[in-house]
């Protein structure tokens, strides 16, 4: 899950802009909490360090025409991968937010039409949810899967063993230290995408740096916290290279 924050002033753009958020989250069903603030004040106060973040910042506010970069600034320094949209009628200054470093994934100019408000917030919001997803399941040394709308991620140095079973078609079971968890899946797409997972049969997935021994006789392969995994005659071979030095 991660967050998106609308900090506005005005109070009638504010609740044009949690209407679009809230019915572009309920419609997708997005992994999002929302958080609105109506001054720097309440903003900081409600402020809470993530991972991940998605920041609707007004650019303007109590007369400061830089109160929403330095909020801005804020933000990056405590949630380096946020992403940040100005909100504002200072196009003029986008200038500042590259000489500032901030890196905003956008500019909503509120002279704009409502429509075009309307698209270009939710056009940003389906990009974060698209750069979350990409970073948990692509996040270094960690696995990503989805149960229903959220994310969730194992250390991969914790992953034992992924498989499927005959009476779960399309359901993939994971097995690591301490969890347990089944989720939608295909081992094939997994395979591709993680490096250190091997394929020891149709129906299993093994991480190969939490291999203990092999029986090449009885092909099965012995894995930490006592987990054991049959293996294919076709991949006998290729389990048995692993123990080669």
């Amino acid at each position: 899950m991660f967050s998106i924050y609308l900090l506005e002033d005005n109070d009638s753009q504010r609740k044009y802009y949690r209407e679009i958020v809230d019915n572009t989250v309920m419609i997708n069903d997005y992994p999002v909490n929302v958080v609105e603030s109506s001054d720097t004040e309440s903003f900081y106060d409600s402020f809470i360090k993530e991972q991940f973040g998605l920041f609707f910042l007004d650019m303007e506010l109590d007369g400061d025409v830089k109160a929403g970069l330095k909020v801005a600034e804020f933000v990056r320094s405590n949630i380096p991968d946020a992403k940040i949209v100005f909100v504002t009628t200072h196009e003029e200054l986008a200038f500042l937010t590259l000489e500032r470093k901030v890196s905003p994934l956008d500019y909503v100019l509120k002279d704009k039409s409502s429509e075009e408000i309307k698209t270009q917030i939710i056009r940003d919001i389906e990009l974060t949810e698209q750069y979350y997803q990409t970073s948990i399941y692509r996040k270094e040394k960690t696995f990503g899967y989805k149960v229903g709308s959220k994310y969730f991620s194992v250390p991969m140095k914790e992953l034992i063993l992924l498989y499927t079973e005959k009476d779960a078609p399309g359901r993939v079971k994971l097995e690591a230290n301490n969890r347990e968890m089944s989720f939608p899946g295909n081992l094939n797409a997994l395979e591709d995408k993680y490096d250190n997972l091997l394929r020891v049969d149709k129906s299993s997935l093994i991480n190969v740096d939490r291999i203990v021994s092999y029986d090449r006789h009885k092909r099965i392969l012995h894995l930490d916290n006592d987990v054991q995994c049959a293996v294919s005659i076709r991949k006998s071979s290729v389990v048995s290279k692993l123990f080669k030095k």
